[in-house]
Order: C-alpha cells, then structure tokens, then sequence
C-alpha cells in the first residue's frame, strides 16, 4: 500500500453508560464528532453515491458496532431518513443495546420468512433492522435477496448504514462490504496494530472511505483531526 488509509473521525473514549453519545450526551465532545464524520462523508457523496454505507473494522471489540449506532442516530437528529442494518448474524448485538423486543429480522427477510416492513423498529428516528436468527448465516449473506433487500431499503432511505461483521474474521464481510456505496474500517486508537490495519485497507479495496479512530484521548483530539495518517 503506498498511501495510508485517510482518517475520517476521532472518538473520544467514553464509559458504557454512555456509548450512545448521540441520545445521551448530544452537547459531548464525542457526539461531535460522529457530526463531523457526517459532515465528512457528505463532501466525499459530492463526488460519489453514497446512499449505503458499511461499517466494519480489523476485530471484534473496537466499536464498530457503537460507532454505526451513532452515526445513524447522528443522521436522524438532523432530519434526515436513515436506516441502520445489523449484518453481523453470527454475533448480533443491537436488540440488546438499542432495547428492542425480539422479532424477526433481517436473516428471516432473506429467507422469506416475514415482510421487510414487519421487521423494521423506529429508534429516536432511524429505523433499524437486526440481525435476526440464522440457522446458517453464511447462506443468508450468500443469498442474491441480501442485496435486494439492501437495494429495496436504498431506494426508501436516502442514507442506509450497515453494521458489518469485522473485515478480517469472515468472508461475510468482504461480500456485505461490496453491496454497499463505501466502507468505514473503525480502528481502536493506539490497540489496533499497524500491520492488521493495514492487511485489512488492503481488504477492503477502492470501497474504503477512510478510517475512523476509536477510544482517542480527549488531549489527543487536535493531532487526530489535523487529518494526520493512522497507518
């Protein structure tokens, strides 16, 4: 690779009472800048569509998960229509994080099982789909209605963020990541090593929009948001 990734945002860490940033503490620091990593990918769907966009990251544990809930909340906050997709049907977490009861999702919306439209909650404006349950998540991510579901969901909703299973555990990531417009790669700030980060920009591909630096320290802020490389 012979440039670094761009980075698009910086996190500050924040306790887990507070992950969701965008409800909790909208004035945050935090919530901030999941508006400026808004505002950034605005400018870069000036020069492309960017309707859908994925959010994955190099592990497990990184916040990729917390980092897509608020970007979706951050885009109903300002008006806008947005959808939040849970991809990762081997380890869903949503329903538990966002308080949702229990109903069919997006593995029983592949399989015919149930109608879109039953499957979708409202929370604080976006609309959200969970994973659901999948007997064999590999087959629904396989499955050409994933991507008609995906496309169905593309022409409601001007901005639809995917929650992705992390790009170099499972295939799954690497077939969701090209049905959607771009891709952030979330990475924990000073954990994350250089070389796995790099391993998976290389992934990821011309779909990659940038990084997006999770569990910074507050001091670290302006050194972050000069633009400077994390890789």
């Amino acid at each position: 690779m012979s440039m670094p990734a761009q980075t698009l945002g910086a996190i500050a860490d924040h306790h887990a009472v507070a992950r969701l940033v965008a409800l909790a503490a909208p004035d945050s620091m935090a919530a901030e800048q999941y508006r400026l990593l808004l505002t950034r990918i605005d400018r870069i769907s000036a020069a492309r569509p960017l309707r859908t966009v994925a959010v994955t990251s190099c592990a497990r544990g990184e916040g990729r998960s917390i980092t897509a809930v608020n970007l979706a909340l951050t885009a109903a906050r300002e008006g806008r229509e947005v959808a939040l997709v849970e991809c990762d049907l081997r380890r869903p977490s949503l329903a538990g994080l966002l308080d949702l009861a229990p109903r069919g999702g997006l593995a029983e919306v592949v399989e015919g099982k149930v109608e879109l439209a039953q499957s979708l909650s409202r929370v604080d404006g976006v609309m959200v789909l969970c994973a659901g349950e999948a007997r064999d998540p590999g087959a629904v991510v396989r499955n050409p209605r994933l991507g008609m579901t995906l496309d169905t969901l593309r022409a409601s909703f001007p901005l639809v963020v995917l929650d992705v299973p992390p790009a170099l555990a499972l295939a799954d990531a690497g077939r969701l990541a090209a049905l959607a417009d771009g891709v952030l790669l979330v990475v924990k700030a000073g954990e994350t090593p250089r070389d796995v980060v790099r391993m998976a920009v290389e992934t990821l591909g011309p779909n990659l929009l940038g990084l997006v630096l999770n569990g910074v320290e507050e001091p670290g802020y302006a050194r972050y948001l000069r633009g400077e490389a994390a890789v």
